[in-house]
């Protein structure tokens, strides 16, 4: 594993390399030093724990190099080295050098574990300086000119010198601002008046791009490729830690070109698609290590690797997921490249890149309990008409629908936005009427994970009425979201018109929960002292927004309110799929009979009660069929077979006729504060890269 000598991460602190670095004095960049400092080995870190322990153990250098790094300037001029090195590996890139890759990861480690820790302890401003300090001195001293020069503050009778003002002082002019001062030129007027070129961290941003879209991954710069997608999460992370939003770091990115944005889009979609696992035999060799360098920095690492896991791939979708959600209402090049790209068998144009769609779909398919695969998901429908096509035009949608239900089944283990995604997901498949005619010639013979009961030879779209139902009695007696329960009915809204063939339990189901609702409203209604009129739920040409922050009913009054709601839906649902496709759902009309006196409360409600007529005109129409067959007791067979002969005289326009039921999803006005602290959410449970808990205070997204 590259590892010849061992020792503990302890000694760091006593090693003269590491000394020099994080010291008060300047390191040329032609020293020595650095090659040395980024001649070590040792075996990547994939787990939170050995990240967590290196970062720990080296919290004390840290520190240190954060007080030195305005005087020496020694982290820009790693950065610089790295840039150097950077971009000559895409030459040596092709034949396999192992020092060049070698020691491009460990400088660019460095730097990461450097801009981690001082973006999780120091306001914005401060890390921007520490970046571009070198760039940005002649136009701060050039704005000192008009501004008072302040002594710095003393505490307890020893000076502090406040480091922001002393990176001026180190100027030639050895005029000082003031903090605010200085914090507020920093901020706005030298990077503005500095070519973008010049700027370090704009340099770092375009050096990172750089190994991503012309470094190819190869299993000698897998590990290249991992370290420059976690650095630029690093980059983005301070949106975590409740300081200044980044204003100037994000600029940079999302000032990244089109053709750019298209080939690090490209290559985080492919490393997403392929799952591409760490090598086991191209780790970085040790042949040239000093024995000096390798006795203190080496660490030994057991490597744990399983055979299904890739880093890289959940570090390239969790940056896909966070470029592509930054800034919704202005321009984002990572946004406009993974809403535009094609099918490799399509035609492309000039300003896109493509994608084999296939492999892509069957990817999503068998990582659809990952959240930040059902966001991507979301992603692609909400954004790529072209993959939207595509997923529609799918005979095998059960590949992709299936892992979706699962997921809502055991809901109870899944995050509630989680949940969310999913029934937006369904939402927006279910707009689709030849998605929703499909979902009913799938069948299945059995379904093992659906464990409340057996059913058998059930088809997909009776599946999904039944999983849809179940997740709307669940937010019922649990945790009553309204948003939750209105997308699952809008859901089943949209499908009600194409239901064909119901299986029974579905059919039941449908049926029980307007019984269960029905009590419910009459029980809660019966306890207030005074009529409730509340207005209900329109129909057809409604959007639904699903994005908002939950909202809990406080009272009886909101409760009967929220009741009526689905009551009314409910009904619309039943009556949708009667008008539409009696004759094919003869397990409905079934249910219907079984259970026709749950609608008679509700015969003379104002709002309602056309809808209940349509039912009840078809339970009279098909009781009367029975009632000629003789006196009952009838067996099911017999009831099913006489509802199939009924169906074939039912007259058409028997039924009163309402518009069909359409709901389409519409993302809100902005997304960016829903979904910026969802992305991040996500990103600190990924077990690529450790963040410390303590340090996370809240998410910001301006």
């Amino acid at each position: 594993m590259g590892i010849t000598t061992s020792t503990s991460l302890s000694n760091l602190k006593d090693n003269a390399v590491i000394q020099r670095f994080i010291g008060l004095h300047p390191v040329p960049q032609g020293d020595k030093l650095w090659t040395e400092l980024v001649t070590f080995s040792y075996s990547p870190l994939n787990s939170t724990m050995e990240m967590k322990l290196m970062e720990e153990t080296l919290s004390h250098q840290l520190d240190t190099l954060v007080r030195h790094n305005h005087s020496s300037g020694n982290l820009r001029t790693l950065i610089k080295f790295f840039l150097d090195q950077a971009s000559g590996l895409r030459d040596e890139s092709k034949c396999e050098s192992n020092q060049a890759t070698w020691q491009l990861y460990n400088s660019l480690l460095i730097i990461r574990l450097c801009l981690k820790h001082m973006i999780q302890r120091l306001p914005t401003d401060e890390v921007l300086l520490h970046l571009d300090g070198a760039s940005i001195i002649p136009q701060l001293q050039l704005a000192s000119r008009d501004l008072p020069s302040t002594p710095p503050p003393t505490t307890g009778g020893v000076s502090f010198v406040d480091p922001l003002v002393s990176l001026v002082q180190s100027g030639d002019s050895g005029e000082a601002l003031t903090r605010e001062a200085l914090v507020g030129v920093a901020l706005e007027s030298p990077i503005v008046g500095v070519p973008m070129s010049q700027l370090l961290s704009w340099r770092l941003v375009e050096g990172l791009n750089l190994i991503l879209a012309d470094i190819p991954l190869l299993p000698f710069t897998y590990d290249i490729h991992q370290e420059a997608v976690t650095t630029l999460i690093v980059l983005l992370s301070g949106q975590m830690f409740g300081c200044r939003p980044q204003n100037t770091i994000l600029n940079h990115i999302m000032s990244t070109s089109n053709e750019m944005a298209n080939l690090v889009t490209q290559t985080l979609i492919y490393h997403t698609i392929s799952r591409p696992p760490p090598p086991q035999n191209h780790r970085f060799s040790t042949g040239i290590v000093s024995s000096i360098t390798s006795s203190l920095w080496s660490l030994v690492v057991s490597p744990k690797v399983v055979s299904d896991t890739s880093p890289l791939a959940d570090l390239s979708l969790l940056l896909l997921l966070l470029l592509s959600h930054q800034r919704s209402k202005t321009h984002n090049p990572f946004r406009n490249a993974l809403s535009s790209f094609t099918d490799e068998h399509e035609e492309k144009s000039s300003c896109t890149f493509s994608v084999r769609y296939e492999k892509l779909y069957h990817t999503m398919c068998r990582q659809l309990e990952n959240e930040d695969m059902t966001l991507f998901l979301y992603m692609l429908l909400q954004k790529n008409c072209n993959m939207t096509s595509f997923i529609f035009s799918k005979s095998d949608l059960d590949l992709l629908v299936v892992p979706l239900l699962k997921q809502l089944f055991i809901s109870g283990s899944q995050s509630c936005h989680h949940v969310y995604m999913i029934l937006i997901i369904t939402l927006i498949l279910s707009q689709d009427a030849c998605f929703n005619k499909s979902v009913h010639e799938v069948i299945f013979p059995q379904v093992i994970w659906y464990t409340e009961r057996a059913i058998k030879n059930i088809s997909l779209g009776s599946l999904m009425v039944i999983v849809l139902i179940r997740t709307i009695q669940v937010n019922m007696s649990q945790i009553r979201d309204k948003y939750l329960h209105t997308n699952c009915l809008a859901a089943l809204a949209n499908m009600s018109a194409h239901f064909h063939s119901l299986h029974l339990e579905a059919a039941q189901k449908l049926i029980n929960l307007f019984k269960i609702l029905a009590r419910k409203y009459l029980r809660v209604k019966s306890s207030l002292s005074t009529p409730l009129s509340s207005p209900l739920i329109q129909q057809s040409s409604e959007s639904i927004e699903s994005c908002e922050l939950p909202m809990e009913p406080t009272d009886q009054a909101a409760d009967l309110a929220i009741l009526e709601e689905v009551l009314l839906m409910v009904l619309e649902i039943i009556n949708s799929c009667l008008t539409h496709g009696l004759h094919n759902n003869p397990h409905l009309v079934y249910s219907l009979l079984y259970q026709r006196e749950v609608f008679e409360p509700f015969r003379t409600h104002p709002t309602v009660m056309n809808l209940v007529q349509n039912i009840e005109t078809v339970i009279a129409f098909f009781s009367s069929k029975l009632e000629k067959a003789g006196p009952g007791p009838y067996s099911s067979a017999f009831v099913l077979e006489s509802i199939s002969q009924g169906a074939m005289a039912w007259p058409k326009n028997r039924l009163r006729v309402f518009p069909e039921l359409k709901f389409h999803y519409v993302e809100e006005e902005q997304p960016d504060e829903f979904f910026i602290p969802y992305v991040w959410t996500l990103g600190t449970r990924c077990g690529c890269i450790y963040w410390d808990s303590s340090q996370v205070h809240f998410v910001t997204t301006s």
